[in-house]
């Protein structure tokens, strides 16, 4: 009986490598369902360095994998032994190509190790060098508007972090911020992502959008064959992005199965999907929100889980300097999107009536942030979309 060796990669890394592969050689075949198999292998000839072929199709649909597993075994069986045909899949799953195709699979091997292929990592905050750190501080110094005390300890632990990760102590820094809506909490891990990947997927699980009943399954998926499974949201963006940090929104909705799940996450630094697949989360930072007065915290969180966060910490509202300066920083970012991206200035005093605000009547960035965009969208409006635009 032919078997195969199945090439499995990494989706995060399916756009580059699909180019080195084309550039070094290699040809793809597509082969749809229905289609006559040995019309497509007469095709082949030795003038390419070898085809790949990608099953990832077949095994996504766990109800219609099984159907679509008899023609990938179809074609296996129509190879000639000489054909230098590389079977590729995702490797979230290959463990239905496993399940079904057990008998025709010789071994699974890495794709990107296998053929030498080479890829960006994302930086993470322990292999920084000094300077690259100090210029992230900076970005928190200069971003992250008032709580000069909270970058202070963020600094402080993030120092100790990068240290005790080195010797195995810490494998996951965790910062839990409390405080009321729209004062910079999610600001924090926004301003890490921009800094360490910014041409990543942001990384971010919203509370707020799950139920309780479910909650657990939400995040890492329920089993398969379970009514209603799921992949789960965070082995999902973890799959999709190579940032190395985490934004885990309105904690204080969560239930104790949650609550349970990341007290070992924190711990260990790795977890286990529904599926059995693995997630090696050493080196990430998780940031957590919550949006409690910190006296309300215990109310909600345990306190075993409260102990294991590197970094606990209330944000306060902000001042009416603090409030100026956010306007300041904020307005001068937009534009220099409008600036850079639409090809739009605007004058001296546009900008100067964009941002009078009357800071009395906001008691927070969101709100003002909104008021920003109203404005900054009536000046560049007629100028966007003048003359059908």
């Amino acid at each position: 009986m032919k078997k195969i060796i199945l090439y499995e990669y990494d989706k995060r890394n399916r756009e580059d490598f699909l180019k080195q592969l084309e550039d070094a050689g290699y040809a793809f075949l597509s082969i749809m369902v229905g289609e006559d198999i040995k019309n497509v292998f007469g095709e082949i000839t030795t003038a390419t360095k070898g085809f790949i072929m990608d099953v990832t199709p077949f095994f996504r649909d766990d109800e219609r994998s099984l159907s679509f597993a008899l023609v990938v075994e179809k074609i296996i069986e129509n190879m000639q032994d000489d054909w230098p045909v590389f079977f590729i899949i995702d490797r979230r799953y290959t463990y239905g190509f496993q399940d079904l195709l057990f008998h025709r699979l010789e071994k699974v091997e890495s794709l990107e190790v296998t053929l030498g292929l080479q890829f960006p990592e994302s930086k993470d905050i322990v292999g920084l060098d000094e300077k690259e750190f100090k210029q992230l501080l900076g970005a928190i110094q200069d971003g992250l508007v008032g709580n000069e005390k909270f970058k202070r300890r963020f600094e402080e632990e993030l120092r100790k972090y990068r240290v005790f990760n080195k010797l195995g102590y810490q494998p996951i820094f965790s910062v839990l911020i409390c405080g009321n809506s729209g004062i910079g909490k999610t600001e924090v891990a926004r301003i890490l992502t921009r800094t360490l990947s910014p041409d990543q997927p942001f990384i971010k699980i919203n509370f707020g959008n799950y139920s309780d009943h479910n909650a657990l399954s939400s995040l890492i998926g329920s089993p398969r064959g379970y009514i209603g499974s799921s992949k789960g949201e965070l082995s999902e963006k973890l799959t999709n992005s190579r940032s190395k940090v985490i934004l885990i929104d309105e904690f204080e909705k969560c239930d104790k199965q949650v609550q349970n799940f990341f007290l070992q996450l924190l711990e260990d630094g790795v977890f286990t999907d529904s599926l059995g697949r693995d997630y090696n989360l050493d080196k990430y930072i998780i940031v957590f929100t919550a949006n409690l007065p910190s006296d309300k915290i215990t109310t909600k969180i345990s306190p075993e889980l409260l102990s294991r966060f590197n970094l606990k910490y209330s944000f306060s509202l902000l001042s009416d300097k603090e409030k100026e300066t956010y306007i300041e920083n904020r307005t001068a970012l937009m534009l220099k999107d409008v600036q850079e991206e639409l090809n739009i200035n605007v004058s001296p005093e546009k900008i100067s009536e964009i941002k009078d605000i009357d800071i009395k009547k906001y008691s927070n960035m969101r709100d003002i942030n909104a008021e920003l965009m109203k404005r900054i969208s009536d000046v560049i409006y007629p100028e966007l979309f003048s003359n059908g635009g």
